[in-house]
């Protein structure tokens, strides 16, 4: 049967409503998209071209079904997953937003350098909501670090670096917002490697709130990006005067001091097991620790701890491959450094194709928690 002379085409819908976008007639051309996806539902521009109209006029649902059916089409295109994320940060979905912006970071975003910035904003957000306060950090530090500045931005940086809950944690000490802000400025000076002015703003806090929480962390943490590890060690020390059970700060003492004064570090990461066994990474110090002083029989328990839960990262058969072999357990040597051999082939394929190698690090930063808030995530997804 001859098609109806009224019926519209494809192209003749297609053409009306890319016609009806550029003159700003938004309902009118998302009316026209859906006819013309309607007719042709595998055609994936036309899903981004409606879901970034009904984006920009806030219907953020009917957005994502636009986005969520193009991710269906290219389920590897991560400038689809940036606004999947973004209209589900604002229908309140976190765990599903943060799981798509997460893909776009990996995945990469084309040709858009503002859309990459806002999603790197939100997915800090999010890792900050949910506890991720390494995560958090080290995603504000990168866009920080990109010359991006703003009050929101500070604020969020600075809530990551002194582990602050966005939503929950109650303000410690009066005129806590300004502290939080300044913190982010400071740390977003350290992003662009302008230490001597993090240094001078953190200062001049640490001798207004000495007492704040976190903040001797935060500095610390800090002067170790700078490669000053004797002051950071010093800070460090006065947070634990505050807050004698700073698990966060004994763990980055015990990394410090690890080859350079194993003795010392030792007795922070035997504390850290104490208080927070539930820690692998406090595990993985003290195993470390304890082979570097001699004690490899004692290093292997705790090591094995840590092999339970991380048992793809290839440096934990590393050091079990070392103590067993330090122990006379040759078979079991063998069969560790077999298996970090692999790993380690691995985990450079994998840094060699997608944009964010630190999703598998393993290090003090990803095990940042609030020791009174229960088990931290894994580092790895």
């Amino acid at each position: 049967m001859a098609r109806s002379q009224d019926q519209p085409t494809f192209q003749h819908l297609q053409e009306r409503a890319q016609q009806a976008s550029a003159d700003n007639r938004l309902d009118e051309a998302s009316r026209l998209y859906r006819k013309a996806l309607a007719l042709q539902p595998t055609w994936a521009d036309g899903w981004w071209s409606l879901g970034t109209l009904e984006y920009d006029q806030n219907h953020f649902a009917k957005a994502a079904l636009a986005f969520e059916r193009l991710i269906r089409l290219q389920p590897k295109n991560g400038t689809a997953h940036a606004m999947l994320g973004l209209c589900q940060f604002e229908l309140g979905s976190d765990a599903p937003a943060l799981k798509n912006l997460l893909t776009a970071d990996r995945l990469g975003i084309v040709n858009n350098q503002d859309l990459h910035s806002v999603a790197l904003y939100h997915l800090g957000i999010l890792q900050l909501r949910a506890r991720r306060f390494g995560d958090a950090y080290d995603t504000l530090h990168d866009l920080a670090g990109s010359g991006t500045a703003s009050q929101e931005l500070f604020t969020a940086l600075g809530e990551a670096a002194l582990l602050l809950h966005p939503q929950t944690d109650a303000a410690p000490i009066s005129h806590s917002a300004s502290v939080i802000e300044r913190v982010g400025e400071a740390e977003a000076l350290a992003a662009r490697k302008n230490f001597a002015g993090a240094e001078q703003i953190y200062n001049t806090l640490t001798s207004q709130a000495p007492d704040f929480p976190n903040l001797h962390f935060a500095y610390g943490r800090m002067l170790l990006e700078a490669e000053s590890e004797d002051q950071a060690l010093k800070e460090f020390r006065r947070e634990l005067q505050r807050d004698p059970r700073n698990v966060n700060s004994m763990l980055e003492i015990a990394s410090v001091e690890y080859q350079v004064n194993s003795q010392d570090g030792l007795k922070y990461a035997e504390e850290a097991v104490k208080l927070a066994p539930e820690i692998p990474f406090a595990h993985y110090m003290l195993g470390m620790l304890r082979f570097d002083t001699g004690d490899a029989a004692g290093a292997i328990p705790e090591l094995e701890i840590v092999r339970k839960s991380f048992p793809n990262q290839s440096k934990i058969y590393f050091a079990l491959g070392n103590a067993y072999a330090r122990v006379g357990r040759k078979a079991d040597a063998a069969h560790a450094r077999a298996e970090f051999t692999r790993l380690e082939r691995q985990e450079k394929q994998s840094e060699a194709s997608v944009s964010n190698p630190q999703a598998s690090a393993f290090s003090a930063r990803q095990m940042w928690i609030k020791p009174d808030k229960g088990i931290p995530r894994k580092p790895a997804e």
